[in-house]
């Protein structure tokens, strides 16, 4: 990993969200059939009070498999849709929903979210008897910001981890200099299958009266850097869901995660 110049660490990455980013999730409730059984809210999983994680866990008699989430910039914390923790749990796959700095714009609030990142992962794995976790299979997902800050321990050469999926990933702010941080450069042969999930069409960060920072070219790079290391048949890349009649970031993630982990029998 290349250090940040001293000009660099002073200058905003400004990686902010899109309109589509800032759109409130929709929250589990008291309503929500989920139950405080299998709820865990505010699990700190170190002395910050920024580091803390929700625990959704799916009924079972055996260790479950793990989807993590982390939000997008200025995000409402650990908020995360029902349905998808509804539909995962009712798979088996328990839920983990984590928090970090709200919103990372300079490079030293990257590093301060890929170091949180390290010491989430870590909790998890030391107390996974406890919430009855399979560590073996896990799949690590985030939107925008979330992606950066996943991205690194993402790419790490870990066989427990079958998968990534990510919604308007890798903003073109953290591209803008190489001498920093390449997202390419933690992509190896033994990078795990990766889903890339985008709301706008490719070029968008170009257009002139509307652009967008998560331009699905991003994804395309990561894709190809893919194919350069012989497992482009790993990676997966939609865009313009912004375009049809369902939004829904989260709407491949379920068929997604049931192709690369193993679930209970």
């Amino acid at each position: 990993m290349k250090r940040f110049s001293s000009v660099l660490a002073s200058t905003l990455f400004l990686i902010s969200c899109s309109s589509d980013d800032n759109q409130p999730s929709e929250t589990v409730d008291g309503s929500d059939p989920l139950t405080k059984s299998l709820v865990e809210l505010g699990a700190a999983y170190g002395t910050e009070s920024r580091q803390f994680l929700d625990i959704y866990k799916a009924e079972s008699q055996c260790a479950t498999p793990i989807y993590f989430d982390a939000h997008f910039n200025g995000g409402s914390t650990t908020s995360i849709s029902s349905e998808i923790i509804a539909d995962l749990n009712a798979e088996g796959i328990t839920v983990i929903s984590w928090e970090s700095l709200t919103s990372v714009n300079t490079p030293e609030e990257v590093e301060t979210g890929w170091s949180d990142a390290e010491l989430m992962f870590q909790w998890v794995i030391d107390n996974a008897k406890t919430y009855n976790l399979d560590i073996s299979n896990i799949i690590i997902g985030g939107s925008s910001r979330g992606s950066i800050l996943s991205w690194v321990y993402g790419h790490r050469p870990n066989t427990n981890i079958k998968g990534l999926y990510f919604y308007n990933a890798l903003p073109s702010t953290v591209w803008a200099d190489p001498s920093w941080w390449l997202p390419t450069e933690n992509v190896t042969a033994e990078s795990p299958p990766i889903y890339f999930v985008y709301n706008r069409e490719p070029g968008s960060s170009n257009n002139t009266t509307n652009p967008d920072i998560h331009d699905p070219n991003n994804g395309i790079t990561i894709v190809t850097q893919y194919e350069n290391h012989g497992i482009g048949d790993r990676a997966q890349h939609v865009h313009s869901i912004g375009e049809t009649d369902n939004n829904d970031r989260y709407q491949f993630l379920v068929d997604f995660a049931l192709s690369v982990i193993e679930t209970c029998p």
